[in-house]
């Protein structure tokens, strides 16, 4: 495109009737074919007086956009709102200019005013966020059941080793999904067997009626802070998504709902866990951690009757219900991989009232639908 002239360009709010240009900016940056229907299902659901994003444009013509997603957490004292980054995309010509940060500053200011206590996102673009007033966290790691030896393919996809290298990882792979099958079929002589028989497994089509009530046992159980998975949340996010619908199995003990598991399958045939929460008023830990395996191990197999090469689910932080999922994942058969991408955080003024936020390991986010065409 050659010489800009940064003074030419604009930083403003949309209108619905950007929308089209917008996603197109999309498609010919990544070369993908979102349609128009999947960007309004993204991003016109929020409600607020404004649509939270922005462009940087000139002559008319789009060079960056910049989104937020509007998303209530909850905590020991109540509901808060949070924006989730997304669809941050600058013009390679106008990078390192400045622009960047200038439409953070911008949608910083506006989710302020209505009330965002924090923004965050997952990125590998880590200078250019911290220069907009980010905080990064980057012990992100991945728990992955590998189940076919392509499925290396996958997540080394872009990566330059050499191709000896690649084969010898494919060995690894291949015996990996060994051991983790075996591990997988005797999952029962390493949790309370006589817990997991009792569970009941019911794959919904809506949310379920006790969705916030569960969220309230969860933060009173673990500490910190989750996503509000109220009914809107997850009609919006999983059961109407119009990217990849998820399944969703709920575990019942005595008709009471003990959480759930929401999975999904990719175009390259790899499952991810999109979503896993559980809490109970009488269950110890120890006892949820065995629902929570039956829910993976639940997961494992229908993938894999799915055709799956291999199933994802990421390890975040030291919530205590990350360690937790990650300690029910090993005896599923997943392994530990410490390679992800890094979460950002910036803090608006109103978080200082609730300093808890500070610290990354009171979150409890396990990327429910925040990444690419998953959503």
């Amino acid at each position: 495109m050659g010489f800009i002239a940064m003074e030419a360009i604009v930083i403003r709010f949309i209108n619905v009737e950007d929308g089209n240009a917008c996603n197109d900016f999309h498609n010919n940056f990544y070369g993908k074919d979102r349609t128009d229907t999947q960007w309004k299902w993204e991003f016109l659901h929020s409600g607020l007086p404004e649509i939270p994003f922005v462009v940087a444009e000139k002559d008319n013509k789009i060079l960056g956009t910049l989104a937020q997603i509007p998303i209530r957490m909850i905590d020991h004292d109540g509901e808060f709102l949070t924006g989730k980054s997304e669809e941050a995309l600058l013009d390679p010509d106008i990078r390192g200019k400045g622009i960047y940060p200038a439409m953070f500053e911008k949608i910083f200011a506006y989710m302020e005013s209505q009330g965002t206590l924090v923004v965050w996102g997952f990125t590998p673009a880590i200078k250019a966020n911290l220069q907009a007033g980010f905080e990064a966290h980057t012990n992100i790691g991945q728990l992955f059941f590998p189940m076919h030896a392509d499925a290396v393919n996958v997540l080394l996809k872009n990566n330059t080793l050499s191709k000896v290298k690649i084969i010898g990882i494919k060995i690894l792979c291949k015996l990996s999904g060994v051991f983790s099958a075996a591990s997988l079929y005797s999952t029962g002589v390493r949790i309370n067997n006589s817990l997991a028989q009792n569970i009941c497994l019911k794959t919904l089509s809506t949310p379920p009626d006790e969705c916030v009530d569960l969220c309230r046992t969860f933060v009173r159980q673990w500490g910190g802070t989750t996503i509000l998975r109220d009914a809107g949340f997850l009609s919006w996010r999983i059961f109407e998504n119009l990217h990849i619908r998820a399944t969703v199995r709920a575990a019942y003990l005595d008709d009471r709902l003990l959480g759930w598991v929401a999975y999904s399958l990719d175009d390259n045939s790899v499952g991810h866990i999109v979503d896993i929460i559980a809490a109970s008023n009488e269950l110890n830990p120890l006892d949820m951690e065995t629902v929570v395996a039956v829910l993976l191990k639940d997961a494992v197999v229908r993938l894999r009757k799915m055709g799956a090469l291999g199933v994802r689910a990421w390890k975040v932080n030291r919530h205590p219900f990350d360690d937790l999922v990650a300690r029910a994942a090993r005896k599923v058969g997943f392994y530990f991989i410490p390679r992800g991408e890094w979460m950002v955080l910036h803090y608006l003024q109103g978080s200082a009232a609730r300093p808890s936020l500070r610290s990354i390991d009171n979150w409890y986010i396990n990327r429910i639908y925040t990444e690419g065409v998953l959503g």
